[in-house]
């Protein structure tokens, strides 16, 4: 909405002591606009001066809240997954995945089994029913992915990229790290995007100045794979300027609506941001975080549909979550949720899951759940480790993974 247009007569203040019918009623506006997103309720601020001020009224931030949260309760065919690791009585240590609404182990696909170590859901939720499965090396300098239907069983092993097939220098360390997996919805295809990264830090005999041999790559640069093209490329950026820190197996990236995003460290070493990536189009966008804080204590997450971030505030497990309404805009970052303080609670959080419950470890490392409404904490009856748990939401599709590209 323009706030430099002509102002509505259906949002116009009546200077008559006898209310207009075109008035709007303050609680039927009150009401309405608790029900808008949070970019349409940021817009309309412009309309009216007490609309501008919203958020600092306790009683709509409560009915806001209430809404927000209810929103996607309705949704049965979301489901919450659990990825987790057990140790058997030989201390031996697997994998198990679950859909926890129902209470259903599924048996991961076959490139894995149980054994496998170090895998990963990778964007923390399922793209069109699709996850993508991670598997960090050791060291984190490679990684496996594969897309896997649960419904269908269906999967697909992703290529290594040819950057990883040519040798490089026995002293030089290269990082493979996954930042993002996603859907093109212009193009009916699936991709992932990895950040390639160099070190030779403690290689005693290296010099960096040398000439490298032929047809390697000693910068840092983004790479992304297409299922349709079968095939990767290297994506080249402006703005290298915020440097990229995080990766799925520390948690810190999603995807949401044709879009990858992840934390950032910014020029300001405790200053935050969110770096996404549109798909389609192929370009990034940057969206500065009004927080400062260290990305040990703050976290990414979708929260019924929107982006979340939260962060331990002050580092005494009180959890400041904040809601962003539009990308790119600084001042759309609405703090909904204060939760705590929680000193049984263990950080970091595990993650999101159906109906707006937030799911985290205690201290004894038994596995819980907060309901963001009545900040009442749930035990789940299970045990987990520390990084040993990945939660986020599942919803079901018979879709083939390659879809049209068949």
């Amino acid at each position: 909405m323009d706030c430099q247009q002509k102002q509505s007569p259906a949002f116009s203040e009546s200077s008559d002591s006898k209310v207009s019918r075109k008035y709007i009623h303050n609680d039927l506006a009150f009401y309405v606009l608790s029900k808008l997103p949070i970019k349409s309720l940021k817009r309309f601020g412009c309309v009216r001066k007490s609309w501008s001020s919203l958020f600092d009224d306790s009683h709509f931030l409560t009915v806001f809240r209430n809404h927000f949260i209810s929103r996607h309760n309705s949704d049965d065919d979301h489901h919450t997954f659990l990825l987790i690791y057990q140790r058997d009585h030989a201390d031996r240590e697997y994998a198990e995945f679950h859909l926890l609404d129902s209470r259903i182990k599924l048996n991961l696909p076959p490139p894995f089994s149980e054994e496998d170590r170090f895998l990963s859901i990778l964007g923390k939720t399922s793209v069109n029913g699709i996850f993508c499965i991670g598997q960090d090396s050791i060291g984190g300098n490679k990684v496996r992915y594969v897309l896997w239907n649960p419904a269908t069983e269906e999967f697909v092993n992703i290529p290594p990229s040819p950057d990883e097939l040519v040798p490089k220098h026995p002293l030089l360390f290269v990082f493979h790290k996954f930042h993002g997996f996603g859907y093109d919805q212009l193009r009916d295809d699936f991709k992932v995007i990895q950040y390639v990264s160099f070190d030779s830090s403690g290689c005693d005999g290296y010099d960096i100045d040398s000439p490298p041999p032929q047809g390697i790559i000693y910068y840092s640069f983004f790479e992304i794979y297409s299922l349709r093209n079968n095939s990767w490329k290297i994506l080249h950026i402006d703005d290298m300027s915020l440097r990229c820190v995080s990766n799925a197996f520390t948690g810190e990236e999603l995807y949401m609506n044709g879009a990858c995003h992840w934390l950032v460290q910014g020029k300001i070493h405790d200053t935050i941001a969110l770096m996404s990536f549109d798909l389609s189009h192929e370009v990034f966008l940057t969206t500065p975080i009004d927080e400062r804080s260290e990305l040990d204590y703050g976290h990414l997450a979708v929260l019924n549909g929107s982006i979340a971030f939260i962060i331990n505030h002050d580092k005494n497990n009180t959890f400041h979550i904040s809601i962003l309404g539009e990308l790119g805009v600084k001042e759309s970052w609405i703090k909904l949720f204060i939760l705590g303080p929680m000193p049984s609670i263990d950080w970091p959080l595990i993650g999101f899951g159906n109906k707006g419950y937030i799911f985290f470890r205690k201290i004894d490392d038994e596995l819980v759940r907060v309901d963001l409404s009545t900040q009442i904490i749930e035990e789940l009856g299970v045990k987990g480790e520390d990084y040993c748990c990945k939660i986020g939401i599942y919803k079901e599709s018979l879709l083939s993974i390659r879809g049209s590209t068949n």
